[in-house]
């Protein structure tokens, strides 16, 4: 039979729309947390050093990302702002305002700060102390907002309108279509064409009018990218993803497998 131009049809038109949500809800809420352990790194809190030092992996990952001054938020959704020192040895520390989260917290005696990455102005924080008990956030109405005032001059202390987070605003969504795991061939990564199932997931996550998509990696960049709908070396249906696809594979340094 000769092909024709209806030889593909949107199957998601027969789909179970309410089992598929409630099975894409389950998986978009342990990609979120695999996304927030990623994001997550753990460092020293010295009350009498000036300075934190940020970690190694947190530099080389998100450095190039991170802004002069950051906000550090708390789950009470109190705010101190810092500013990150950069210096040539490529080391990052906490400077100007890290100090305050000794009295805001009081943690005179040190502990453990994990923090989260959420974007370039705002990571999220929780705080243990030296010993490993939660240390407990204050809780105003509306929330205390720690603001570094014009260079050489102390912080100052105001109020922030009731929020639920930053004015920044946090990059990280906790809504996905559809997951699926690929474990990578050597074409995927050498030819600039990520090669995905049809049936079973670009079925459910794609529609045939839809030719473009935006990869988005661990660190929050965004790779442009687009879809064509061919077959692969198997004779099925696939979903071909080309673009910024191979500039995505480099950057984050995929392989095989």
């Amino acid at each position: 039979m000769a092909a024709t131009s209806h030889s593909f049809f949107n199957c998601a038109t027969y789909l179970d729309l309410e089992s598929a949500q409630e099975i894409d809800g389950a998986q978009g809420s342990c990609v979120h947390k695999i996304l927030s352990s990623i994001h997550t790194f753990h460092m020293e809190y010295d009350p009498h050093n000036r300075l934190g030092r940020l970690p190694k992996c947190f530099v080389r990952e998100f450095g190039d990302l991170i802004d002069d001054k950051v906000i550090l938020q708390d789950s009470n959704h109190n705010e101190i702002e810092v500013s990150v020192l950069k210096t040539t040895s490529n080391d990052m520390f906490f400077e100007k305002g890290w100090l305050v989260l000794r009295n805001f917290y009081d943690i005179w005696f040190g502990g453990w700060l994990s923090f989260t990455y959420i974007n370039s102005n705002l990571l999220a924080i929780s705080l243990t102390t030296r010993w490993g008990i939660d240390v407990r956030y204050p809780f105003h109405y509306p929330p205390r907002k720690i603001m570094l005032s014009n260079p050489g001059a102390p912080a100052s202390v105001g109020s922030s309108a009731p929020q639920s987070c930053s004015s920044y605003g946090p990059v990280l969504s906790s809504s996905f279509v559809r997951s699926y795991l690929k474990k990578l061939t050597l074409y995927d990564v050498k030819s600039g064409i990520l090669v995905l199932p049809w049936y079973g997931f670009g079925e459910f996550a794609f529609a045939f009018t839809f030719s473009e998509v935006v990869l988005v990696d661990h660190t929050g960049r965004r790779y442009p990218c687009r879809v064509q709908f061919s077959v692969d070396s198997n004779g099925e249906l696939a979903c071909k993803v080309t673009g910024c696809w191979m500039n995505f594979c480099k950057k984050t340094s995929f392989g095989e497998g």
